[in-house]
């Protein structure tokens, strides 16, 4: 019980739907309040308020929010005798899984996943907090990761959107991207349900042939400016009526292939004399080639393999539009053309803010960038936007591991680990679960497989991790030496490509050994170790700064958000202190009191949430009463998002980060600080 007003803030493992409750004791008349430190859940859901009775009594929220902590604001004279959460969410459980010696995938994959998760609930939608809409390209890559990340339960979800009715004014461009094989198909490889795809037919030839407006109400990404529109629509439209052929001779529904076959033929015979530059494919909308335009006429089939290396070279190396969202076809098409390395390295790259913040889930957009018509940091992008695909990326394109029949009755292992050495992924499909545990020495590649009953396995043995391959085994006995030996029961011959030796096995389990010469180098910095140094217990620590504490106004919606000296101490990265009196300006400063003199000799400023935030200079002083504050411990130059500051081992009370540079555009705001402990 406190004699004046205060607030509670709790953490959760994760970002997650939930309902707060606290159990108090206190006389009647007293109104307590509670919503998630996700200042965003604002736009849907107001605070909560009870009022109480007398005596002991328990409280729960009536609504869902989400987010990573909780905000209860207690009045004085009430004492809290606990505080609960109930997690609430779809219907599934976590069944895939991918691990590999480099963290910064592991990291992402599990942010994907969990980004994927917290976008379901009745139906799919883009965030769970700002918005709750249905959009047909945030569900395409949710429906996507479902097949990897969750069990068979939430393949109704996936169904739904598969079955849902088309809204021809809704973002049409967005149902070009689902209605092709990276919505339909995909889900009906995954699945083999026939019924469906019969159901659908009509309605999206009708949506194809008769409905669709090229040019009108189109939307393919946010990202950057520069949008190839014309490009990009004629490659998705195109991958659509490949789709709807495809699902025309699997229902029946044959006499519509000689029409469909026509208009594939009118936009491949075209296509090159509209857009090909020379080095790039470009309409007459843009300036300069687009990323997305070209990665999508690779992906589709556009793009022979002869424009490849110039697509490559002139674009896929240099442009950099894409939203988190569209990137995954990017990502994707840098695969087909054995550019996995690059792959791998542009996701790291672009994904770097979001692989070190401290949320658990993915942003809206790469740094907090909102890059399509002003460009300028956007504080009210979600940090949990379902439209990033990682999880799907590194489990289907790079861990290799996909359907090519209906319902995983046969399906592939075509790695493209490039220059990770280990991997280990789940694929949780619906035969059962697939596992494939790859090792690579400078000696030896080892794919290891457990295949479920019912499905046949096309492993293919990439030759790009190979300067020279000599042998190939499986189970120990030698199928391979320059051609197929056939000397080990129940594996077939599957061929060889430019890319792969490939053979077929039943389900079961099945070592392949590949022996020759593998390069084990790479062009990404080792990852660094994960070191967890104790942080000092700060819950009874006070906090001051230059400015009174105040509110801002957050968003277009001019929400009053705490932006108090306090909230960085309380143990929440959602909340945080911000000056918002004016842009950043020598002088500034933020002042800890840790009650007493502690051993230290580093301090982390988390601010991951206003990301473009950091001091821009500083220095840090320390001292014993607050007062007299000696040389300066530490200077340099704040880094987006999270600045480490390391020093000599300090034994002092006070902390004082002073700001000593100038920024036209961005204030200063730490949104969490700890101090850890020296050894």
């Amino acid at each position: 019980m406190e004699n004046a007003p205060w607030r509670l803030v709790c953490t959760m493992p994760y970002n997650c739907h939930f309902q707060p409750s606290i159990e108090v004791e206190a006389e009647a008349g007293k109104v307590i309040s509670f919503n998630s430190s996700n200042p965003l859940v604002l736009y849907l859901t107001p605070t909560e308020s009870v009022t109480t009775g007398a005596g002991v009594q328990h409280h729960e929220a009536k609504n869902w929010v989400s987010g990573e902590g909780a905000i209860y604001t207690i009045p004085a004279g009430v004492t809290v005798r606990s505080v609960r959460y109930r997690e609430t969410g779809y219907d599934t459980e976590f069944a895939g899984s991918f691990e590999c010696n480099d963290h910064d995938y592991n990291v992402l994959w599990k942010k994907a996943a969990r980004t994927a998760y917290i976008c379901m609930r009745d139906h799919f939608y883009d965030c769970p907090d700002r918005e709750r809409v249905g959009f047909w390209g945030d569900g395409t890559p949710e429906l996507n990761q479902c097949f990897y990340v969750f069990d068979e339960k939430s393949h109704r979800l996936c169904k739904e959107l598969v079955l849902r009715t088309l809204q021809p004014k809704f973002y049409p461009g967005q149902h070009l991207e689902f209605l092709g094989d990276y919505g339909l198909w995909f889900y009906y490889l995954q699945t083999g349900d026939l019924d469906s795809m019969r159901a659908i037919y009509e309605p999206t030839k009708t949506f194809l042939f008769e409905t669709y407006e090229f040019g009108k109400r189109t939307w393919f990404d946010w990202g950057k400016e520069n949008k190839d529109i014309a490009v990009i629509e004629t490659c998705f439209y195109f991958n659509c009526l490949g789709t709807l052929k495809k699902i025309a001779l699997a229902t029946g529904h044959e006499a519509d292939v000689p029409v469909i076959d026509e208009k594939l033929e009118s936009i491949r015979g075209s296509f090159d004399e509209k857009y090909w530059k020379g080095s790039y494919y470009m309409s007459s909308q843009v300036s300069e080639p687009d990323d997305r335009a070209n990665a999508m006429a690779v992906n589709v089939g556009l793009a022979d393999r002869t424009k490849w290396d110039a697509i490559y070279e002139n674009v896929l190396t240099r442009k950099t539009y894409a939203s988190c969202f569209f990137d995954r076809w990017v990502f994707e098409a840098l695969c087909k053309m054995n550019k996995q390395e690059r792959a791998l390295l542009r996701m790291a790259e672009r994904y770097r803010t979001m692989i070190s913040a401290s949320f658990s889930t993915l942003g809206e957009h790469y740094d907090r960038w909102w890059a399509s018509r002003i460009d300028a940091y956007d504080d009210a992008s979600s940090l949990n936007h379902g439209w990033n695909p990682p999880a799907l990326v590194l489990s289907q394109t790079i861990a290799g591991i996909s359907p090519v029949a209906p319902g995983w009755s046969t399906y592939e292992v075509l790695p493209k680990e490039a220059f990770l050495d280990a991997i280990k992924v789940v694929v949780p499909s619906i035969k059962g679960k697939v596992t494939v545990d790859l090792k690579k020495t400078a000696s030896e590649y080892s794919l290891a497989l457990t295949s479920p009953a019912g499905t046949e396995a096309i492993v293919g043995i990439p030759k790009a991790s190979f300067t020279s391959l000599r042998e190939i085994t499986v189970n120990g006995a030698t199928i391979w030496k320059g051609t197929f030996s056939g000397a080990s029961t129940g594996v077939s011959w599957a061929g060889e490509d430019a890319d792969y030796v490939k053979f077929k096995v039943g389900h079961g389990q099945w070592t392949f050994v590949a022996l020759g010469v593998i390069p084990i180098t790479s062009p990404k910095p080792p990852p660094q170790p994960v070191i967890t140094p104790r942080a000092l217990e700060k819950k009874d620590w006070t906090a001051t700064a230059s400015v009174p504490d105040a509110t801002f106004a957050f968003s277009g919606r001019k929400i009053p958000i705490d932006c108090s000296a306090a909230n960085a101490l309380d143990g929440d990265h959602w909340t945080g202190w911000r000056d918002k009196t004016k842009t950043q300006y020598p002088g500034q400063w933020f002042q800890i009191d840790m009650k007493k003199a502690q051993h230290f000799d580093s301090i982390v400023l988390d601010n991951s949430w206003a990301l473009w935030d950091s001091p821009d200079k500083y220095s840090v002083s320390v001292s014993n009463d607050g007062t007299n504050w000696g040389e300066p411990i530490a200077t340099g130059s704040g880094q987006l998002g999270i600045t480490t500051i390391s020093f000599a081992s300090q034994d002092a009370r006070y902390i004082r980060i002073t700001q000593l540079g100038t920024s036209a555009k961005y204030h200063w705001s730490i949104y969490e600080l700890d101090v850890f402990e020296a050894p």
